[in-house]
């Protein structure tokens, strides 16, 4: 097609010129943010938000800019700024950071310009700096608990390995269909610190601490991936609910300690980076005798003595039905009770305030 007959087929879409021509090239696809992610707050309370796509055509440069959305209590807006890496034309993909304070929701908007001229913008809705999480564990830490849960505020987000969605039991990734103590412990967070708050779940009803060794078992492997996906510095902390299974098999303390251990130090150079562990104590079973239960909790307590792992919150205590629906998952009271621990624990392990 000549020149001429491309503007009059721009013209008569209404559009004119190279300028429209320019327009039309410049279609601009955003990966990274998406809706409702949350990314982890570093330690001077901020974020490098990734901010990734595909552009169709050519710009001199991309720019990102964040508003707060109304109701949100933390934050602050950031005006547009370059977030492409070299002061070279743009096309193809493309990849930058944007640093925003913990808090949110924020509207992040992306745009690729000419000298002159606006290209193509897009905008992403609720995307939040605050608190990412990894759950794992057996079935306390997973869908056994009864009724299920949803979080009270909307800044409390599940990821179930492709989107961000509402913390809503049963949580993603975990198995069985019931409740967990984890859309309330994030209610508790957003209260507490006022940033939004993600959990992956990485749990399996049943499983011995033996099962999650690595390199090679597929819970393992799990483990791994799903905190990889979210980058290097992207959690907060792993989340560990375990071992009453353990009672049951007659894990040592030593043995127990020794395998959390590995596994930690396993996750530190896969992930790239020290993520921290909050490790419960949970050891209770009815099918398993007193002397069992104490050797697997003096385990847990040896990685809290041994600075391997922070110390979670302690469920042993909580027996019977005014706790446990079935005599061995939570009840309503319950999962309340277990993420009050939890939120305590984390409080004290990360100086909350």
């Amino acid at each position: 097609m000549g020149m001429a007959a491309l503007l009059v087929l721009l013209s008569g879409l209404g559009l004119c010129g190279l300028a429209a021509a320019e327009e039309v090239a410049a279609a601009l696809t955003l990966t990274s943010p998406v809706s409702c992610q949350v990314f982890q707050r570093d330690k001077s309370n901020q974020a490098a938000i990734l901010i990734e796509g595909t552009l169709g055509g050519k710009a001199d440069v991309v720019e990102a800019k964040a508003d707060l959305l109304p109701g949100s209590k933390r934050g602050a807006a950031v005006n547009w700024v370059a977030v492409s890496a070299s002061g070279q034309p743009v096309s193809g993909k493309f990849s930058g950071h944007l640093s925003l304070p913990a808090g949110g929701w924020y509207q992040v908007r992306v745009r690729v310009r000419t000298a002159t001229r606006t290209l193509a913008e897009q905008a992403v809705d609720k995307v939040g700096v605050g608190e990412v999480f990894v759950t794992a564990g057996q079935s306390n830490s997973a869908n056994f608990g009864n009724p299920q849960q949803t979080a009270k505020d909307e800044r409390v987000v599940y990821f179930n390995g492709k989107e961000y969605v509402r913390a809503q039991d049963p949580i993603p990734g975990g198995c069985g269909g019931g409740g967990s103590p984890w859309a309330l412990l994030g209610d508790r967070i957003v209260a507490s610190q006022q940033v939004p708050v993600c959990f992956r779940s990485a749990s399996l009803n049943w499983t011995e601490v033996a099962a999650w060794l690595p390199p090679n078992t597929d819970l393992y492997k799990n483990l791994a991936s799903c905190v990889k996906v979210f980058g290097k510095n992207g959690v907060r902390a792993v989340l560990w609910h375990q071992g009453e299974s353990d009672t049951l098999v007659r894990t040592s303390a030593e043995t127990y300690c020794e395998r959390i251990k590995t596994i930690v130090d396993s996750l530190n150079q896969d992930a790239t980076y020290q993520l921290p562990w909050l490790v419960a104590q949970a050891s209770f079973h009815p099918g398993s005798g007193a002397p069992e239960q104490a050797q697997v909790a003096k385990g847990q307590q040896l990685l809290w003595a041994g600075k391997i792992c922070f110390q979670g919150p302690v469920t042993d205590d909580l027996l019977g039905p005014e706790y446990r629906h079935d005599g061995v998952h939570f009840n309503q009271k319950g999962l309340e009770k277990h993420a009050d621990r939890w939120f305590d624990s984390l409080s004290k392990a990360f100086q909350w305030k």
